[in-house]
Formats: structure tokens, C-alpha cells, sequence
């Protein structure tokens, strides 16, 4: 019922024409999605980024799914659209997924996209206008329903499972046209469920680290962007829709996730202090 209450005015049928700004931001951004199963969302995924993506260059990582219908949404996807797919035949994790396809990336920004996000036509303008404010910005993260929180917003993560595709697109669009323009905030670090990142800065960190193949691998790389200067910044002039713990999260149970999340601050936790910096996060 709070649900359907908070919904109200999101027509599911409403169909929003993405703005030209938005369409022309794209086109400096590479969306790299790693998949691993989960064929519902991922459908949903793709379908939003089929609508929306525009001229943003796609790549794709089938990592080890085992069903058929997660595999024939990739191919549908593929054919339709020209995305380059990489697949491996056991999953890697998602680090190490991003990590590969971000090396044939060519634009100057790349967005770690999980396959349990919904992407709105008001993702990539807020981003791109935040990167090209300053070239000390190396990372953004856009306003969503399920992350840190201070980048969820209260009344779509209520929704976040409720909400249709056009729904989340109609509550975009109300969200975003209320936010004054560059209305940024600097944090210590993003979620990753929509990490954009400088391709640059990316290549020159070396990428994640390496013993960190799926939990913490964003906040551990943050750190080391801040340990150099760099900023990181949310900005409420964007919105990605996530459902949360909808890919990779299906085939581990809440104990292997919080188990391995433990673990993974612990690590960063004991490097940082092993390199001198003693903030926690």
C-alpha cells in the first residue's frame, strides 16, 4: 500500500523523451556491465540501456551464467544492437570482469554498470558536467534506490522492487528537474552498482585491487583516488535505478555477502594503515 501511495503520479505507460544533452553525453561514456545470471533484471538492465544508452559505447561480460534464458537475453541484446559480449565459461567475479572489459573502452569515461540497475534518461548529463568541472574529479556516482546512504533516495528505494521501467524513468525525470544545477556533494566514496570513473585515472590506478575479486573493490580504489588528491563526488543531477543484491548476490546467501563485505573492510582497513592513512570509512 505505501508502495501504490508513493507511485502515485508515475504513469506506467508514460514514455520520456530523453533530453539532447543527455543523448550527447553519452557519447563520451563506455558502459561496461557485467552479468552473471539473475535473467529478470538483467533483461531490465539491457532494456534500459537499449532506451537510453544512446551513443554511449556498450560492452557486455557474460561472467559464467549457467541459464539459458540469461544467455539468450545477452545474444538477443547483442544482435539487436551491434554491443560487443565477452563471455567466460566459469564467473571470474565482477571486478575482474570490469577489469577486462574496460581495456577495449575508447571513451574518456567509463561506467561500471551492475546488471540489477535500471539506467533513466537522466544518467549521463549530471555525470559529464561534474568531470568536465574539474579535472580533479576522478569518480561519480548519481542519486539512486539502493546504495550508501546518502545517494538513496528514500522514496525510490520504498519502490525500488514496486516500480515498473516507465515508472522509474517518470521518477527520474520529477527527481532530477527539482535539483538545482551542479548540486554535488564529495564524498569519501561512491556505491558501485554505477561507478563512473576518468578512463585516464583508471589506467593509471592500475584498476582494482587485486585481492578484492567482488565486495569492496570501489571503496579500496576510492581511498587510494583520495590518497592522491583526487575527489569524489555524488551529484543529485543524475539517477541510475538500483534494485540491489539482484545479480551476483542470487547465488550467495546474506551471510556469504555480509561475510565477505567483513572481510573486505578489514583488508582495506589494514592496508590504509600499513600506508599511513588512518581514516575509516
Amino acid at each position: 500500500m505505501r508502495a501504490k501511495l508513493l507511485s502515485i503520479g508515475l504513469g506506467q505507460s508514460m514514455d520520456i523523451v530523453q533530453p539532447r544533452e543527455e543523448i550527447l553525453a553519452s557519447s563520451d561514456i563506455s558502459v561496461i556491465i557485467a552479468i552473471h545470471d539473475s535473467p529478470k533484471v538483467t533483461r531490465r538492465c539491457l532494456e534500459s540501456v537499449e532506451k537510453y544508452g544512446a551513443n554511449a559505447q556498450i560492452i557486455l561480460v557474460d561472467d559464467g551464467s549457467r541459464l539459458q534464458e540469461t544467455i539468450d537475453i545477452v545474444h538477443e541484446y547483442q544482435e539487436r544492437n551491434g554491443w560487443p559480449v565477452i563471455r567466460h565459461d566459469k564467473a571470474l567475479g565482477h571486478s575482474r570482469s570490469c577489469e577486462e572489459a574496460a581495456q577495449p573502452a575508447t571513451k574518456p569515461y567509463l561506467c561500471f554498470l551492475n546488471s540489477d540497475t535500471v539506467l533513466t534518461p537522466y544518467t549521463f548529463g549530471g555525470v559529464k558536467e561534474a568531470f568536465e568541472s574539474d579535472p580533479k574529479i576522478a569518480v561519480v556516482g548519481p542519486s539512486t534506490s539502493r546504495s550508501i546512504p546518502k545517494q538513496t533516495i528514500r522514496r525510490a528505494e520504498c519502490c525500488r522492487n514496486y516500480w515498473t521501467n516507465n515508472q522509474i524513468y517518470a521518477f527520474a525525470k520529477k527527481y532530477i528537474l527539482k535539483q538545482r544545477p551542479r548540486s554535488w556533494v564529495d564524498l569519501v566514496a561512491v556505491g558501485g552498482f554505477a561507478f563512473f570513473i576518468r578512463r585516464s585515472i583508471w589506467e593509471e590506478m592500475g584498476g582494482f585491487d587485486s585481492n578484492l575479486p567482488d565486495y569492496g573493490n570501489e571503496s579500496e580504489l576510492c581511498r587510494r583516488l583520495s590518497r592522491r588528491g583526487y575527489r569524489i563526488i555524488w551529484t543529485k543531477n543524475s539517477y541510475v535505478h538500483h534494485f540491489g543484491q539482484r545479480s551476483y548476490g542470487q547465488v550467495m546467501t546474506l551471510a556469504d555477502i555480509n561475510l565477505k563485505r567483513l572481510r573486505a573492510k578489514d583488508y582495506i582497513e589494514r592496508k590504509m594503515h600499513q600506508q599511513g592513512d588512518y581514516r575509516r570509512y
